[in-house]
């Protein structure tokens, strides 16, 4: 999971230099211990991480934005405690959903290959 930190600082970093990471980050870690992945889904995320880390991070940028929006306030959402906790939940969402697509992905070839 250090890939996934790792982008998530750099989406912060990038769009969001405000943001006191060292708040956030110990959060995040605990959210992600709590869901407890094993080594396969470790392993699928990180190389998804490698392989397309431009689509990770628009794809959570979307997802954000598309919160705030609703929330009427932009920036200042994910600043928020309640926007921090929107934007952990968001992004072990497109972390999920990442493992499953490569998942699926993989397990699909090995059918189609058989």
């Amino acid at each position: 999971m250090e890939e996934l930190f790792r982008v998530f600082e750099e989406i912060a970093r990038e769009n969001f230099p405000e943001l006191d990471l060292e708040k956030f980050l110990p959060v995040l870690h605990e959210e992600i211990k709590r869901k407890k992945y094993d080594v396969q889904d470790e392993a699928l995320l990180e190389t998804a991480l490698r392989d397309d880390r431009g689509a990770f991070k628009d794809s959570f940028l979307d997802m954000l934005e598309e919160r705030a929006a609703q929330e009427d306030s932009g920036k200042a959402f994910f600043l928020s405690d309640k926007g921090r906790e929107e934007a952990i939940s968001i992004l072990i969402a497109n972390a999920e959903h990442t493992i499953d697509y490569y998942y699926n992905t993989i397990i699909g070839k090995h059918f189609s290959a058989s």
